[in-house]
């Protein structure tokens, strides 16, 4: 099965699995049954005086290393967040080419250095998660693959566009 849309993926992997560290966690589900039946009203976020000032300054955000345990488990979690989401394009859309996920891959691991990661713990939590997504699309049924696959879709057409 071919999904147009994941052939992006490569380029849209990097912002969408560090997004989340932007944000300082990953999104968790909702809990309870009920649907919101209601629509949610537009908000317009307004930065902060201080970076407001940043933004008209035109000084660059500060780039500092994540520290600490919490900072470690993040990071961690990013690192097999990216090993699921690249097992996931690799199964979902065969066409992808290998190249393409090699570059998105150590793009990944140089942001995630970047950040404060170490080489082997990116290395390490990509592939168990990598191996775990594989494990997993492969014991389910065709039904539940066509689901995977479709959620990877719709979290491809949300990510926002590369940068650069």
């Amino acid at each position: 099965m071919t999904l147009p849309r994941t052939r992006g993926f490569a380029c849209l992997l990097a912002p969408a699995v560090f997004g989340l560290a932007a944000c300082g966690a990953a999104p968790q589900p909702a809990t309870g049954d009920a649907a919101q039946t209601r629509p949610v009203e537009d908000t317009q976020t307004r930065p902060s005086e201080a970076a407001q000032a940043q933004i008209e300054s035109g000084t660059p955000p500060v780039d500092a290393p994540l520290t600490g345990d919490a900072a470690s488990t993040m990071l961690a979690q990013i690192a097999g967040i990216a090993g699921a989401m690249h097992a996931a394009a690799k199964l979902c859309d065969p066409d992808v080419s290998d190249a393409q996920l090699d570059q998105a891959k150590d793009q990944l691991r140089q942001e995630f250095t970047r950040m404060g990661g170490e080489v082997g713990t990116f290395d390490g939590e990509f592939a168990s998660a990598h191996d775990k997504t594989n494990a997993q699309f492969t014991q389910a049924t065709p039904a539940q693959q066509t689901q995977m696959c479709d959620e990877l879709e719709a979290m491809a057409s949300q990510a926002p566009p590369p940068v650069g």
